[in-house]
Formats: structure tokens, sequence, C-alpha cells
């Protein structure tokens, strides 16, 4: 009996992620961020705390359940001898106790689990997928953080999605969430929901600053997932202080699960608190109803911007340790957003500051709410009148000015972002290749735009086209240090993130562009939009890589002409740097990104296979 029963869990194991399984989801069910508390190294204690909690959330009519990371055997282990005790096959001791209360309850739960595989003994941090009918799937965490290295060997098992009733279900942990790639994997396979799994940590209160530049906040990141992919994404985290009482060292994790919906909206959130000893056990259920069904045509909208070839080969390439693109020298730069209200161009009454980088609205010359039809009748061609008074501009002010216009290149129309250079040159010229549904008047172009600068790499962009992120991640990779993206009006989504998440004065929650910040965070460079005011709402500012600890995020005040920041080029790492970010990417996983959407590699892939095959 029992060699059937691993037989059958095995089944389901392997073909979960398969799209010729999928189950039509249900339209609208109860999901729940549960915020757990492990007590170290008590792996059977934490069981049956795990399943006294999952028998209070199936109480409570909650259908699915996302738990924190490590939650059966605490998270702070120095060694892989330290944890080696408190590790668990799947399936083994902790899926054998919960799938009772799951088929009694109907309840579907994911959790995190110190993993040891039982052929190679090798530690994994996973999370595991269970419902009523038994193991659904599992995930091996690929983005591992310092503290995850003592321990664990990287993820194998790259990025499933498993179907369920609910709709089809990813599985990610914690770190995983500093690389934007592995959330959109999940997209491309057709995830409505991604379960994310954390122990968010913070540096205690009161820690000097030389001993708390690794501070750093992992929730904080967890708004992109839903923003960027169209999808339903649940956030379990945990709160309380874990001590490891071997070694003394101690993290403290501040709350805040969150559940987000595929608009990039925060549904639903725990408190963000401060560090207090808390007794191990369930310590927070926080729900509310999704219809896992409303993600589809959202996330296809977002991945229909997708291009994939111009992604190949550069995301699928691993750039460590040395790279020859990375800035070699430190220097100062001055970063200037134009703000100008809606209405006519005020081109001609903006003044750089001498030395900087200024980025003007898009559009640069014409005035802001044009139809499509007005613009491309106004479009001109290279070297025309635009790029003259942009040159001049510069010229006079003896500044790098960036803006953009419609190009007219024949019969097709782009949209063109110039950098000026001080002597009034034309230094560089990018035409936006992910034109938004607004941009449509717009052909796309085919490729990116990098400039060697005195100030630093600049690369070119629209803001717009920043709500896809494999156009970011293009530039990280070349190791641009500040990216030029003019702005139109102010966008409708704002970041979200609370502002206890953030150790920086003056917190960007509310007032700022949510995809210019995310772009910047998420390649760790700094990004320039000029942009119009509408009302209090702006879209000029200034972004910088690490906006939760260290940088700041600047936006215009109502009655400014600009927004102005100086800073040092390349920026002064924290937790992680862009050197850090490239190094720990791990490439092999993201072929699917670069793989055309007809391409037998990429269905293979989505309908549960390997790309390239193997």
């Amino acid at each position: 009996m029992k060699w059937k029963t691993a037989v059958a869990l095995l089944l389901v194991l392997l073909g979960a992620g398969s799209a010729a399984a999928q189950t039509p989801p249900a339209r609208s069910v109860k999901v729940a961020a549960v915020d757990f508390i492990p007590a170290w190294g008590d792996l059977d204690g934490n069981i049956r705390r795990l399943v006294d909690a999952a028998e209070e959330v199936g109480r409570q009519g909650v259908t699915f359940a996302v738990f924190p990371e490590t939650a059966v055997s605490g998270y702070l282990f120095s060694d892989p001898s330290q944890i080696a005790p408190y590790l668990d096959t799947i399936p083994g001791d902790t899926t054998k106790a919960l799938l009772p209360v799951l088929a009694r309850t109907g309840l579907y739960m994911s959790v995190g689990i110190a993993e040891r595989d039982a052929e190679t003994g090798l530690a994994y941090n996973t999370a595991v997928l269970l419902g009523p009918k038994g193991l659904i799937g599992k995930y091996r965490k690929n983005g591992l953080n310092p503290q995850d290295q003592k321990v664990f060997a990287p993820g194998d098992t790259g990025v499933p999605v498993f179907d369920t009733p609910l709709g089809r279900i990813a599985l990610l942990i914690c770190y995983d969430d500093t690389y934007w790639q592995y959330a959109r994997l999940a997209a491309l396979r057709g995830a409505k929901i991604i379960a994310w799994h954390s122990v968010s940590d913070r540096v205690t209160p009161g820690t000097p600053a030389a001993q708390s530049k690794g501070d750093h906040s992992t929730v904080s990141n967890v708004q992109y997932m839903s923003a960027q992919n169209g999808v339903f994404v649940i956030g379990a985290t945990r709160s309380g202080v874990e001590t490891n009482p071997i070694t003394g060292g101690a993290l403290y994790y501040n709350g805040g699960s969150s559940i987000w919906s595929p608009q990039g909206h925060k549904l639903i959130q725990a408190p963000v608190v401060p560090p207090e000893e808390l007794p191990p056990g369930l310590h927070g259920v926080y729900a509310t109803e999704i219809a896992p069904a409303d993600a589809d045509e959202i996330r296809t909208e977002r991945l229909a911007l997708r291009r994939p070839e111009l992604y190949t080969p550069w995301l699928a390439l691993h750039r460590s340790p040395v790279d020859p693109n990375a800035a070699k020298t430190r220097r100062k730069a001055t970063l200037v957003a134009a703000q100008w209200p809606e209405g006519a161009s005020l081109m001609d009454k903006t003044k750089p500051q001498k030395g900087s980088l200024t980025v003007l609205p898009e559009l640069s010359s014409l005035p802001s709410g044009l139809p499509p039809d007005a613009i491309k009748a106004r479009a001109e061609e290279r070297d025309g009148p635009f790029e003259r008074a942009l040159g001049a501009l510069a010229r006079t002010h003896k500044a790098y000015v960036a803006g953009s216009y419609p190009e007219r290149a024949g019969e097709r129309v782009f949209h063109t972002v110039a950098l000026a250079g001080p002597d009034g040159a034309i230094l560089g010229r990018y035409r936006a290749t992910h034109p938004d549904a607004a941009r449509r008047w717009a052909t796309p172009g085919d490729e990116i735009a990098v400039i060697e600068t005195p100030l630093g790499r600049i690369g070119l962009a629209t803001a717009d086209e920043l709500a896809t992120p494999e156009l970011g991640g293009l530039y990280g990779v070349q190791r641009v240090d500040i990216l030029a993206a003019p702005a139109g009006a102010p966008s409708p989504l704002k970041v979200e993130i609370d502002s206890a998440l953030f150790g920086v004065p003056d917190p960007p929650t509310g007032r700022a562009d949510f995809f210019p910040y995310a772009a910047a965070k998420q390649n760790q460079l700094w990004l320039v939009s000029g942009g119009r005011r509408v009302g209090d709402a702006t879209a000029a500012g200034i972004y910088g890589p690490e906006p939760v600890v260290s940088t700041p995020t600047l936006t215009a005040a109502p009655g400014a002409a600009d927004v102005r920041h100086q800073t040092e080029i390349p920026a002064v790492g924290t937790w992680i740097d862009q050197s850090q970010l490239i190094d720990g990417q791990q490439a092999q996983w993201f072929i699917p990104l670069t793989q055309p959407k007809d391409s037998a590699c990429l269905k293979r892939w989505r309908d549960g296979g390997a790309c390239p095959g193997r």
C-alpha cells in the first residue's frame, strides 16, 4: 500500500505541470496569506503547529492558503551540519501530517520546507503545493541569497507551474523576487496565481550604520510580480524575531504579508510590525476573494508586448565574474527630470544644469494630448528641426539632454529618443521597441541604445515601455548606469508598497509611478523621467537603484520646473549592487524568455518539458 501511494504521489508530481491536464478554474475563491512562526530547530513540533494552523485556516473557509518559507525548521542556520537534523523529504513527515487535514477540509496550501533530497542528501529551500487529493508539486528556490548559500544547494526545478481546480499556480520563494525573470517565467507558462513564500527580514532598529549595510526588505518587491505579469500574487511572510541558539545570531521579521491583483493593486496586507519575541504557531490569516480567471486577459496583454527576437542571446548569457561593460571608475553625476504642465511644449523655456543629464518629457517639441494622427502628421526625419533644437539646448547649457519625437523613416513613424551632448552633437538615438497600446502609432524599433559618456553608460527608453521588464533587463545586462526615459502623463499605477517597509525618508508610496520605480530597482541603475504634471500627479521623477534602503525616489513638486539629484555612478551598493545582481542570475533558466512565440522549444517548455530539450 505504501508503495502504491508513493507511486501515485510521484505521478501527480510529474504530471502537474502539463497543459493537457488543465482543469477549468473556479470562478471565485477565498485565498489567504498566512503568518506562521516556526520554532527554530523543532521539526516535529512545527509539523504539529502547521497541522493546527491548516485546520484553523480551513475552518475560516479559505480555499488556498500560502505559508512562509522554511516553516517547519526555521531559517537561520550557519552551516549544512547545523540544519541537517531539521530537514524533511518531500513526500515526508510534513506532507503525511498535512494531507489528511486537506482531504477533510478541501483546503489547498503551499508551504516552505527545508528539504533533504532522498537520493543525494542535498538540502534545498523548497515550497510544496498540496491539495485535498494529494501532493501536487514542488519548487526548489533559484534565487539564493548569502544566507541561503550557507546551507542550501541551488534549485534544479526551473519554474514549474501546476494545474489545479483553482487555476494554474506557480511557487516562488523570497529572494527569487530580486530577479524579475522568475515571475516572468511563471506568467509565460500560464500562471494565474503566484504563491510567494518568504521570511523577509530587516536590520533591527538601533543597529549602527556601519553594520546595517545589509538592510533590505524582500517583501517590498512583491508588487512588481503582479503588475508586470498580470497575475494574482499571494505573498506570505512572517513576523517575530528568530534567534539561532548556537551562534546567537538573530533575524528581525517585519510582517507585511499581502495579496495583489493582476493590475498590480494591493488587495489586503498584514501589518508591518516592529521586532518582538513571539511564540511559535499561527499569527495571522489575511484573506480575500479572488477570481483566478480574471488574470487571463491582463496576463495576455502584458505578454503580448514582449519582443523575444530582441532578447536573444542577451538575456540567456551568464556574465560573471568579469564583465567588460561594467563601469571601471567612479564619478559624480547630476540628474534632472524636467516637469511641464499639460499643454504646450516648454522646450524653449527649459534650462538644463551645466554638466547634468536632463531628460525632457516625451514628444518634447509637441503639445501634450495630441491624437495619434496628429502626432504622425508632425513626424520628421533625423537631423530635422527637433534634433537641431535639442542639440542647441544642450550646447547652450553645456549639458546632456534627452528628449523624444515622432521620427519619420519612409512610410514608418518611430517614437525616437535622442541624446544630445554638451557640444550639441546627437550622441545616440533609440527607437522605442515596446510601445504600449496608447502609442500604437509608433512602429517598434529593433535595438536598444547604450552611449558611453563622462557621466557613465547612458541607456535610452520611453517610460511607457518599462511595464515590459525584459527591456530593463536588456539594459541591466549591458551594465547601464543611467536610463533616460522620457514620460508623458502620470501613470495610474503608483507604488503601493507599505511606507513602513522603507528605510529612506519620504518613501515613494502613493506618489511615484510604479514601472520606472521597478525598472530602476530590478536592474540596479538610476532612471530619469521627464514628464507632465496633471493636477497633483506627475510623471517627472528620478528613481534610484535601492529605494527601500538608501537611494531616494524623487518626484517633482507641483510648481517646480524640474527635480534634481546629484549622485555617484555606478551606484554605491547596499545589500546588493548591479555587479552582485548580474553575478547572481542563473541564466540557464532564462532560455524560454528568448524564444519566439511559435518555437517548438517554447511550446514544449510550456507543456511541462525542458527548453532546450535534454
